[in-house]
């Protein structure tokens, strides 16, 4: 069943509906990210789409290195580097 037809949607389910600006998006994400760490279901990125999607994170973050939310994509990319073996 699809998020729609069941009433939820994603932004809802990983309380991201209620947040007012940047700094509040970035702590939400922030959390869901502690959360993922913590789920053990298998991986659902391949190496190369995660490889994919580390190198254009860490190209966001090096935009405005100071940036909360630039700082959560740095840390997002080094965490899959590493999981990576990178």
């Amino acid at each position: 069943m699809s998020d729609d037809l069941a009433g939820d949607s994603l932004d809802e389910r990983y309380g991201l509906a209620v947040v007012r600006d940047l700094e509040e998006y970035a702590e939400a994400l922030s959390r869901l990210v502690e959360k993922g760490l913590q789920d053990q279901r298998a991986p659902l990125l391949s190496e190369a789409e995660a490889y994919a999607a580390a190198e254009l994170l860490g190209r966001f973050a090096l935009d405005e290195p100071w940036s909360a939310l630039n700082q959560l994509a740095a840390t997002l990319a080094s965490r899959i580097y590493s999981r990576l073996g990178a």
